[in-house]
């Protein structure tokens, strides 16, 4: 059974990110990690576009992961460290231009 997440995000006013989303997401454990797909729909609030957001994301311990999100507009992949309750890390929107990522989860 998939998880749903609600979240927000202020992801800088330059990529058109600042806004919400709801996704469902899916685990598949093995001796090698976990596999997750998710997909769902955001809204940019600085530009009120709806669009799908999906993609998915490998960790091989629960701490570190790759992934790649699309979101309609680009293809952004993505490395995170999760610590406690935070998460750090990068992507690349549409593979061209370097961003951070600083979360929490609640």
């Amino acid at each position: 059974m998939p998880s749903v997440h609600i979240s927000a995000g202020i992801q800088g006013i330059g990529t058109g990110n600042p806004g919400y989303s709801l996704t469902a997401e899916k685990n598949w454990m093995r001796d090698a990690g976990s596999f997750n797909f998710f997909a769902g729909i955001g809204y940019r609030s600085n530009t009120k576009l709806l669009s799908p957001v999906g993609g998915f994301k490998y960790s091989p311990d629960g701490r570190f992961n790759i992934g790649v999100q699309y979101d309609e507009i680009n293809t952004d992949p993505f490395a995170t460290m999760n610590v406690g309750n935070f998460v750090f890390g990068g992507y690349l929107i549409d593979f061209k231009r370097p961003a951070y990522m600083v979360g929490t989860r609640f």
